[in-house]
């Protein structure tokens, strides 16, 4: 009897071991797929931002340079394009990018450089509008999977002569008048060199930004875009008329992106003060 009893712990052992192998089997069973699965998901991503950054670089540096070209008549010699229009847009940009992808290994691409259209793309109102459209199939993926639409796309302002007449002048004429706006401000400027859009930045020592003042006797206080972190810089960028000392150069607070637009379509903004001073 006691052999027999020996044996079925034994047994018993045996089979909660053989158990616990048979959980571990299944467990890594489950968990491969998943790692598997995040590992192509990395990859396409990966993937996916290397051929934005491409594409997104092209499309600029073309509508830069369509930008430059807006301005020629049909027919004009010196533009490579001739007259500006939406099949222009399209047809130089695609041009552009096949040149420079040429090299660029592009599988993940449905049709490689051939996948890539620029359907969209327009001229509209002194704006270049580009936009690059694909179809992306992961080339990490084990199975086959349903390609994904991605598109990209850059807007640049063209050219507008070195009056800005082409659409009115910005002096009053015998077009539409012409006002200057950036990106984040509330108001219009009648001229390109007020001093809002204009700035003069100066490298000073943290000293001299918080015991200083600006034109109208303000203090200078830290820029709550790009102070944060930077408490101990020793040199900082300020102004002469605004009200905030930089860590960077190229904060947005000392950076204008300034436009031409008409006057009337400026209607939600009002007159910069500066401007009716001069």
């Amino acid at each position: 009897m006691p052999g027999v009893k020996g044996r079925n712990q034994w047994n018993r052992k045996e089979w909660y071991s053989l158990q616990q192998k048979g959980s571990l089997t299944l467990e890594s069973a489950a968990a491969l797929p998943l790692y598997f699965l995040a590992m192509v998901m990395l990859i396409s991503m990966m993937d996916i931002f290397r051929i934005q950054t491409i594409l997104v670089s092209a499309l600029s540096q073309s509508a830069k340079e369509l930008g430059m070209y807006a301005y020629s008549i049909d027919g004009e010699s010196k533009s490579p394009v001739g007259a500006v229009t939406d099949a222009a847009c399209t047809a130089y940009a695609s041009a552009e990018i096949q040149k420079r992808i040429k090299e660029e290994n592009l599988t993940g691409i449905v049709g490689k450089q051939a996948g890539i259209t620029l359907l969209g793309s327009k001229y509209q109102n002194g704006i270049i509008t580009l936009k690059a459209n694909y179809l992306y199939r992961s080339p990490a993926a084990v199975f086959p999977v349903l390609p994904v639409k991605i598109k990209a796309a850059v807007s640049a302002q063209a050219w507008l002569g070195y009056e800005g007449d082409k659409y009115g002048s910005a002096d009053e004429g015998p077009g539409e008048e012409m006002v200057y706006v950036t990106d984040y401000e509330s108001v219009y400027h009648t001229s390109e060199d007020c001093t809002h859009i204009k700035l003069t930045v100066k490298y000073v020592g943290i000293q001299n930004a918080l015991q200083g003042k600006n034109q109208y006797g303000n203090k200078y206080h830290p820029c709550e875009k790009c102070m944060k972190g930077h408490g101990n810089d020793r040199f900082v960028y300020i102004t002469e008329k605004g009200n905030r000392y930089h860590s960077n150069s190229s904060c947005g607070g000392l950076s204008r992106h300034v436009r031409l637009m008409k006057k009337s379509e400026a209607e939600n903004r009002s007159a910069c003060s500066r401007c009716r001073e001069k």
